[in-house]
């Protein structure tokens, strides 16, 4: 009993520290951060600049870990309760220099006062932090597929307690929203200040009309949104030269599997059991075997091609229509068919197997368009999801 009670302290202890390390935190800094937003006098807004990107990246990297994402590429499998990588290692060059024009903008925004640092590079700085951002929002959105995770049903202590978890990394991309303001705000602040102080010494007409012109907030607003677009040519001529392609930023979320903008169709999972040929087969090359969606089969979510479809209604036909010659067929499948498909374990296997199925893919489909009143129809609805 002592032992249990020792044991149970230890875990409460152990939790609080990680609750300390991990939870609180991040809310802290977020008050913090609006609190310069409009507080008269920033609260050491350089170490709270630093402490939020230096925390945030590495809670950030620790939650990754926790939530089990990968640094697999969508073409490979993972297992069952694994995530593809976020970003596409293949075009990750595409995703990195835009957000190191940011960093870069913003902490070069917030450690030179205006006094030491020309208009022009201020303008491309302001430009490079809107970049930043925008990179930083697209990112938001591509894992809010699984970590935002709200849900009304729970209320308030199931949010608490399991959605507040999933929302933290997000916290993170809001500090960095509210850091980026309140810097920009001083910077053209800054700016301003000494502008109306050299407008004051101008000496011909045309300076005092030019200073008078850039002594509005508005103008620099604009200005650095106008230097967005020389900066984005300047960053899509430097992915071009390394092979990136002009629409590498697109892809570099596009190209992966599992999240909000992923386009691609994983393989089954590692973990799965149970596959049928041609669910095995569905795990080839993507350009023969052409997947379609993903399905549910036992619980498990495996991917549909076309041909696994077919196969899949022609044996409900059999089951359904001729129920002793299904159970023959079925039983000779569970004999042959199941240990020939734990071999197939590479894509060029699985297209080979795909190949050799198309004869009675084809004879799938003829029997199902003589004996079926809407063949298509129930193509369409095998393994779908609820």
């Amino acid at each position: 009993m002592r032992r249990a009670a020792a044991y149970h302290k230890e875990c409460i202890l152990m939790e609080l520290i990680l609750a300390c390390i991990f939870i609180a935190p991040p809310p802290v800094l977020t008050v913090l951060n609006v609190r310069s937003l409009f507080a008269k006098k920033a609260f050491f807004p350089r170490v709270l600049l630093i402490v939020t990107v230096v925390y945030g990246f590495f809670c950030y990297w620790v939650f990754l870990g926790y939530a089990d994402v990968t640094t697999v590429p969508w073409d490979a499998p993972v297992y069952e309760d694994d995530l593809h990588q976020i970003i596409s290692s293949e075009y990750f060059l595409s995703f990195i220099v835009p957000c190191a024009a940011g960093f870069a903008g913003l902490f070069v925004i917030a450690f030179f006062q205006a006094e030491k640092l020309p208009p022009l590079v201020a303008v491309f700085a302001l430009a490079g932090v809107c970049i930043g951002n925008a990179e930083n929002i697209v990112f938001a959105l591509q894992v809010s597929k699984k970590f935002w995770g709200f849900s009304p049903s729970a209320g308030l202590v199931g949010f608490l307690f399991g959605d507040f978890e999933n929302m933290l990394p997000h916290l993170f991309h809001v500090n960095l929203l509210l850091l980026s303001v309140f810097h920009i705000r001083c910077q053209i602040r800054g700016q301003l200040a000494l502008i109306e102080a050299h407008r004051a010494e101008a000496a011909y007409t045309w300076q005092k009309k030019l200073y008078g012109f850039l002594s509005r907030a508005s103008k620099w607003y604009a200005a650095a949104f106008v230097a967005v677009l020389p900066l984005a040519l300047v960053i899509d001529i430097v992915l071009i030269l390394f092979g990136q392609g002009a629409d590498g930023p697109a892809k570099a979320f596009t190209m992966t599997a599992d999240w909000t903008f992923s386009a691609q169709v994983p393989p089954p999972p590692l973990a799965y059991e149970g596959h049928y040929l041609c669910t095995v087969a569905a795990g080839g090359h993507c350009t023969l075997v052409k997947p379609l969606r993903f399905g549910i089969r036992g619980g498990q979510k495996i991917v549909v091609n076309r041909q696994l479809a077919v196969a899949n209604a022609f044996e409900e036909l059999v089951q359904e229509r001729f129920f002793r010659l299904h159970r023959t067929l079925r039983h000779f499948y569970d004999t042959h068919g199941y240990p020939v498909s734990r071999l197939i374990t590479t894509k060029l296997r699985a297209d080979i197997v795909y190949i050799l199925m198309k004869p009675a893919e084809w004879f799938f489909v003829c029997a199902l368009y003589l004996l079926c009143t809407d063949p298509e129809q129930r193509i369409r609805r095998q393994y779908a999801e609820e």
